[in-house]
């Protein structure tokens, strides 16, 4: 790993996307069969604002010890990596018991029990558990009442098991591991002595 990436003001999210592999076999009466291959994963587009030449040869001389897509780095995207809810507080993986036995912290389960925080997640909102780098998206909304289990449904399953009472959820300013999706990286000069520059970053699983 190469370091974090320091997003500065003005800097854009853009192109989000969620990327699955599924092999699909079509009979010859048309009936399909569908069987995923590979790891979902996160891909976004980082896109600059008018730079100085400072400001971008710093950032370009990160990009250039990645080495291309060979090392990973860390970066929060902005606009997308905080919740949309009023969530607050510590929220942790929850011990399965004998209220919530249909619950699993295994790899592959989508429904996890936590316990603590106050406040909402709510669809769409990105989350990381503390025990591994993947990040999650929250498919249900969610109300943290800071008392009981309550029941957090993400996408995709989980990669790596939880622990219960050992993991805790990252909700704020979510951080993700990423490579460069391409060996070419460029900056573009502008007619008024600004650089310009966007790259796309692959979620590393």
């Amino acid at each position: 790993m190469s370091g974090t990436f320091t997003v500065s003001a003005g800097y854009q999210t853009v192109d989000f996307q969620s990327n699955t592999s599924t092999r699909v076999t079509t009979s010859v009466s048309g009936a399909t069969q569908r069987l995923q291959t590979g790891a979902q994963f996160f891909s976004f587009k980082l896109k600059s604002p008018a730079l100085t030449r400072a400001q971008a040869m710093a950032d370009y001389s990160f990009f250039m010890k990645q080495l291309g897509q060979a090392e990973s780095f860390v970066v929060t995207p902005p606009e997308i990596s905080t919740t949309r809810g009023t969530a607050s507080g510590t929220v942790t993986v929850a011990n399965i018991t004998s209220t919530t036995p249909t619950l699993s912290l295994a790899a592959g389960s989508k429904t996890i029990p936590v316990s603590g925080g106050t406040g909402t997640l709510l669809k769409g909102d990105l989350v990381k558990f503390s025990n591994h780098n993947k990040i999650y998206m929250v498919v249900e909304d969610i109300n943290l009442d800071g008392s009981t289990v309550d029941q957090l449904n993400i996408s995709p399953g989980l990669t790596t098991a939880l622990t219960g009472g050992g993991q805790t959820l990252t909700y704020s300013s979510v951080p993700f591991t990423v490579y460069l999706d391409t060996d070419v990286v460029k900056y573009i000069t502008q007619a008024d002595g600004t650089f310009r520059y966007e790259v796309v970053l692959n979620e590393e699983i």
